[in-house]
């Protein structure tokens, strides 16, 4: 399959072929317009010579006479190519100059030569002569006034050969169309060289996109025209929400691998007496985390499923999978949870609670605190504060900490994900979480949903 015309090329096919009809418009004019002044020029030479025999004309006895030398040389040169005669009105001819003793001209041609002529008008136009020669001519018919009241009338015709004009509109001619062709490969250059800088920032473009396809760059970065300006903003907007959504993917994909450690944990640290009933209760945990997270990652907006959810049976249930994750560790949770209710999706409320505590017995050194209630000193719904026995978190990373994928401490297993997965979950809830000192001497993290 052929490749279509590149744009520039089509632009330039179609101005050079707008280029040549206009040029080839110009130039017939042009041409018809020398033609026309040309032939104006010949007539009015031709009438100049009339005037010059009617000067030297005499008559008499009713005969014209006219002397044998004329002061034009051509009248009195056999085959000069400019032709005097002076005929009756009948077309009877009267006079010849010796320039015209070889002249013939067709029958029908002499006739139009004085047909219809009236005194005092001139007539001009083209007759055949001598073989295939051409010759412009021009008629003046006179009254002579004789004795007394008789005017005798006489026409007088001057004869040209056209040669010399079809020479100069030859040579017109050829140098018209030279230089109107030579204007139109000028004017292509021109054009190809300005399509070239108009179109400059199209090929910015693909170079750009080849730069963001070779992973040089993330986003279209050039300035660009007004007219693709708008083609180019949301070309970057396409780019950023493909990112976006593909940072999601990466994100819940991680977020997917991270809460199905904790069940996976569970069922490798299972007795095999008990392996059946922890297989039976873990398998749906974890279905349920895929389904969770696989919703998160097709969601588009962060619309938030708004469900009271009683909080003790939730904590529990996690405090006892916790523990028994860090039944080698002998880690003691310490849990006081009040009657109380969390307004949203379960799922995220065991995420939060799971991560947070996960967290603190991966880190401390035993002995874990968890409250979560509304003691009624704050103006937070539901505040949960989990405490650990660590090392705790300096003051300098206590930020830190709650990035994705960042980890102070590289010697424990682990991706940097807890605390980035409470931190947006509480975001989305448009709560607050803090990360200071616990009296335990460990960390402590402070959570408050509205």
């Amino acid at each position: 399959m052929n490749k279509p015309y590149s744009l520039r090329a089509r632009l330039l096919i179609s101005a050079t072929l707008v280029l040549m009809v206009f040029l080839g418009l110009m130039g017939f004019v042009l041409d018809r317009a020398f033609q026309k002044s040309a032939e104006q020029a010949v007539q009015e030479k031709l009438l100049i010579q009339i005037y010059g025999l009617l000067a030297v004309s005499d008559e008499s006895d009713g005969e014209i006479y006219l002397p044998d030398q004329l002061q034009e040389p051509q009248f009195n040169s056999l085959g000069s190519g400019l032709y005097g005669l002076v005929i009756g009105v009948e077309g009877q001819e009267l006079w010849q100059s010796p320039s015209a003793l070889d002249l013939q001209i067709k029958p029908a041609d002499t006739n139009s030569l004085h047909l219809d002529l009236k005194p005092g008008v001139q007539k001009f136009g083209r007759v055949q002569g001598n073989g295939e020669d051409w010759l412009f001519f021009l008629s003046y018919k006179i009254l002579w006034q004789g004795k007394g009241e008789q005017s005798t009338p006489y026409i007088f015709i001057v004869l040209e050969n056209m040669q010399p004009f079809d020479k100069e509109i030859a040579g017109f001619r050829n140098s018209l169309w030279g230089w109107l062709l030579a204007v139109v490969v000028i004017l292509v250059v021109v054009q190809a060289a300005i399509m070239s800088w108009g179109l400059k920032p199209l090929h910015n473009l693909a170079d750009d996109l080849k730069a963001i396809e070779d992973g040089k760059e993330d986003y279209l970065r050039g300035e660009y025209p007004v007219e693709i300006d708008g083609v180019t903003r949301n070309l970057n907007l396409l780019l950023s929400s493909e990112r976006q959504q593909r940072e999601k993917y990466r994100t819940t994909l991680a977020d997917l691998a991270h809460s199905l450690k904790t069940p996976l944990a569970i069922l490798q640290g299972a007795p095999a007496e008990n392996i059946r009933e922890t297989i039976d209760e873990q398998i749906p945990r974890m279905n349920e985390i895929v389904s969770y997270q696989l919703q998160r990652a097709v969601t588009k907006s962060a619309s938030l499923i708004r469900k009271s959810i009683e909080v003790k049976p939730v904590a529990d249930k996690l405090v006892a999978a916790i523990t028994r994750v860090y039944e080698e560790k002998s880690v003691e949770i310490e849990s006081t949870i009040m009657d109380c209710n969390f307004f949203g999706d379960e799922r995220d409320l065991m995420e939060l609670l799971g991560n947070v505590l996960d967290n603190a017995c991966k880190y401390g050194n035993g002995r874990v605190k968890m409250a979560v209630g509304n003691p009624g000193e704050t103006t937070a719904d539901l505040l949960i504060v989990v405490e650990d026995d660590g090392e705790g978190i300096a003051m300098a990373d206590r930020d830190t900490v709650l990035l994705r994928g960042e980890r102070l401490d590289t010697k424990m297993a682990g991706q940097g994900i807890g605390l980035a997965v409470v931190s947006e979950i509480v975001d989305r809830y448009s709560g607050e979480i803090e990360v200071d000192e616990s009296i335990l001497g460990g960390a402590r993290v402070t959570i408050k949903l509205p």
